[in-house]
């Protein structure tokens, strides 16, 4: 919902667009209200406030939904904890695995709708959210269904014949997850799987910026599970939030959002030592060595950065182009994003859709701003760059590559979150290898050369969690996704994320005599 980030009278977009995003709102919107969802029911805030889900284009009101307070936390953890002490708890592994699968089955018939929930509220290009979020989505439901079945197994430990000792491995209760606007869907997934396959009970904190296809993933969840087991409340972070990474009787927390989010949750966790994991933000580089193909190269860093207009913690916003080739990379990246379609996400043409609301938009254009104020050039974008006449008064920024950008410039240093690619030239392989690791990020980073052994060996030094070689952005595959330094902690999206939702218990038995003392 929007409250403190949405200014009405700022939108001015024409009534073809206008009827064309009401007109996709009443086939995808199930209700034009929404509660929180507790305990398998749809219910009101405690205090009865309400914001609205807004319409990234247009400006429009999309639904009713509730701003949450602690009171509906209490709500929901208690809902949680009584479904993992009860039903959903005594469930064995394949019985979980079965509705995990069901709830993927269930997903696919919905996806159409999930994806233009997101295009229509969160301002995704409807192909991508279609194709890449939602397939991701309901795949991660199908991939930690699978490895549900054995999620509680643990090893035998090898002692003397009169011991047996052996682990299992046994789920944490009630975690707490929170979301962010960017993916919202696709999110969903990478908590939920995880932790419903290592048979934890899950209250979702959804983005305020971005609640409907969460909700309605929620809905097809609950559908499947025992009431309880999948709980949402919507709200603010310094409320709903701040109560969840506080709350005494949440076991295990979940965040995906800013550094600032994560510092917040790991100092409020702290206070009742809950185990997090976090998965924050990136300043990541993307290296294109002398050899590499070019034409791949290109692709890979529009990719990189122009994908979800940016708003993604993986972007690859530091492009590293060796000497012998800059400028004929940048005359090919400029007539490829020449190319690209700017406007309403609704459209299938679209490859850049607007910010996710004009506060954003404005951090994005101060960042090139005052890049130019000490001193980049401006070699594509900018803020009059052109945009439709029927959508100039929606929340665009336009794809901005950045040139002569110092190393220690803001615009270079931290996370714009925005379509803004500032460029570095390099010459020796060492240097830029420091250059790349100068971040206190350590998401992700990208490796453009034909010489697979010396990207082998470049990528064995970076410090990233994920490193692309000539490919980038590529998150299909269930390998485990997850930051270095302050990019976060713990992994998501493979088998290595059943650890961070379950804990190890040891178990010691004695087939002889009883240790004595003395």
């Amino acid at each position: 919902m929007q409250t403190g980030y949405y200014d009405r009278d700022r939108y001015d977009v024409g009534d073809s667009v206008l009827e064309r995003h009401r007109s996709a709102a009443e086939t995808v919107l199930s209700r034009d209200r929404y509660g929180h969802l507790i305990d398998g029911e749809w219910v009101d805030a405690a205090d009865g406030e309400e914001g609205r889900a807004i319409d990234a284009t247009t400006g429009e009101a999309l639904a009713t939904v509730q701003v949450g307070s602690a009171a509906d936390v209490d709500r929901a953890v208690e809902a949680a904890r009584a479904t993992f002490e009860g039903s959903w708890g005594q469930l064995s592994p394949r019985q979980r695995a079965d509705r995990l699968a069901e709830i993927a089955d269930r997903l696919e018939d919905r996806k159409t709708a999930i994806a233009k929930l997101d295009s229509l509220e969160a301002g995704k290009p409807n192909l991508h959210a279609l194709f890449v979020d939602c397939e991701v989505l309901i795949e991660q439901f199908r991939h930690f269904a699978a490895l549900a079945r054995s999620t509680d197994e643990g090893r035998v430990v090898p002692t003397g014949d009169e011991k047996h000792v052996f682990t299992r491995r046994e789920p944490y209760g009630v975690v707490g997850a929170i979301s962010a606007w960017n993916f919202p869907a696709m999110f969903v997934a990478w908590k939920l799987g995880p932790a419903l396959a290592t048979g934890n009970a899950v209250v979702l904190k959804p983005s305020e910026r971005a609640t409907l296809s969460s909700l309605e993933v929620a809905r097809v969840c609950d559908r499947v599970l025992p009431p309880g087991t999948v709980n949402v409340v919507t709200g603010l972070g310094e409320d709903v939030g701040a109560a969840m990474t506080a709350h005494d009787d949440v076991d295990k927390l979940s965040l995906t959002g800013s550094h600032a989010s994560g510092v917040a949750t790991l100092e409020s966790a702290a206070q009742t030592i809950t185990p997090t994991s976090l998965e924050l933000g990136g300043k990541s580089p993307n290296i294109v060595f002398p050899d590499a193909d070019l034409e791949q190269a290109i692709l890979g860093t529009i990719v990189s950065i122009f994908f979800n207009s940016g708003q993604q913690c993986t972007a690859g916003s530091r492009l590293y182009l060796h000497r012998e080739i800059r400028e004929e990379f940048l005359d090919l990246l400029e007539s490829a994003i020449d190319n690209l379609g700017v406007g309403d996400p609704l459209a299938p043409t679209t490859d850049v859709g607007p910010m996710i609301d004009h506060t954003h938009q404005s951090s994005v254009r101060e960042y090139v701003d005052d890049a130019v104020a000490e001193g980049a050039t401006l070699r594509i974008g900018g803020e009059n760059a052109a945009v439709d006449d029927d959508l100039e008064g929606a929340p665009f920024v336009q794809p901005t590559v950045l040139t002569d950008v110092g190393d220690d410039d803001r615009v270079g240093c931290e996370e714009v979150f925005g379509p803004v690619l500032s460029v570095f030239e390099w010459s020796d392989r060492d240097d830029v290898l420091q250059r790349a690791n100068d971040t206190s990020y350590g998401l992700a980073a990208g490796v453009w050369t034909t010489d697979l052994g010396a990207a082998h060996e470049f990528a064995a030094e970076l410090e990233a969690g994920t490193v692309w070689i000539n490919t980038y952005n590529d998150l299909f595959d269930p390998a485990p996704h997850g930051g270095y330094k302050e990019s976060g902690t713990g992994r998501e999206l493979a088998e290595e994320a059943l650890e961070d939702y379950s804990q190890v218990k040891t178990v010691k038995v004695n087939l002889g005599g009883v240790p004595k003392m003395g």
